[in-house]
């Protein structure tokens, strides 16, 4: 039954974009890695996609009935908390920028994550987010 949500959920991956307006600070700014990856897994591990899409800079990219049918299908697909996370893959692009995929599991269910991030002495952007349920999908992006 898991097999068969994957590509449901592969078609629902989300490419995100940090937005840039002059009035307020961006969606994806977050105060240091740590930061950004407790965002990241508490929205993960217990299933917040709507919360967790919002903080990665979906705002503009998907309407609140989208994300909360995005949220409802990964919480079927995945009806406990998660209980494990891992770096799967770790990459430095340049001084200041990674790339990272993340595994979150709980038996042998897993969904994984990937983030491109510049780190600057003031804040880390999260520049590109998407998750899936296909690790070939975001191992892709190495």
């Amino acid at each position: 039954m898991f097999r068969l949500f994957a590509a449901l959920l592969s078609l629902l991956a989300v490419s995100l974009a940090t937005p840039s307006t002059a009035q307020e600070p961006p969606e994806s700014i977050f105060r240091d890695y740590e930061h950004m990856r407790s965002v990241m897994d508490d929205g993960m591990m217990n299933r917040k996609i709507v919360m967790l899409m919002r903080a990665f800079g979906a705002s503009d990219e998907m309407t609140t009935e989208e994300l909360q049918r995005l949220e409802a299908q990964v919480q079927a697909l995945f009806p406990q908390p998660l209980e494990t996370v891992e770096i799967v893959k770790s990459e430095k692009l340049g001084e200041n920028w990674t790339r990272e995929m993340y595994v979150y599991y709980s038996g042998i269910d897993y969904i994984y994550a990937f983030a491109l991030f510049h780190t600057r002495p003031d804040a880390v952007i999260a520049v590109n987010f998407k998750f899936n349920t296909d690790p070939m999908a975001l191992l892709a992006e190495f």
